[in-house]
């Protein structure tokens, strides 16, 4: 099984578009009015950010390692202070734009961390049955 940087990120980011998929569809279920419209553009608006954060923090790490540690770890610090700084704009925004549901675009940053579930229970399940203990 291929653990490489560049696999972890495309199965990632494919991760990242079936999970919020999933979410405007069941919103769509759910809300079955207009207002299922501005959740699922919060959800798009959301699902585009975590897709950025995801190669911009692959770029961040492959630049990092390339450095001196103390380098390394503050390059790393401030870029993700800039990813928490730029989350926080983007939830600003969808506060303002009439048309974007702010819940929506919250509920749609959790796709992140579930992916990255996912990706790591079906990659540590792979790894298990193809009798490799360790990721």
């Amino acid at each position: 099984m291929d653990y490489t940087v560049d696999s972890f990120v495309r199965k990632m980011l494919i991760a990242v578009v079936i999970i919020s998929i999933l979410m405007m569809a069941g919103g769509a279920v759910f809300f079955r009015s207009s207002f299922a419209v501005g959740f699922a553009l919060g959800i798009g608006i959301s699902m585009v950010l975590n897709l950025v954060k995801i190669v911009w923090l692959k770029h961040c790490v492959t630049r990092a390692t390339s450095m001196e540690s103390a380098k390394g770890g503050a390059y790393v610090s401030i870029h993700y202070i800039l990813r928490f700084i730029l989350t926080g704009l983007v939830i600003t925004a969808t506060h303002f734009l009439p048309v974007v549901d702010m819940f929506g675009a919250a509920i749609g940053l959790l796709s992140m961390p579930f992916a990255n579930y996912v990706v790591h229970f079906f990659g540590r399940r792979n790894v298990v049955n193809g009798d490799k203990h360790e990721l």
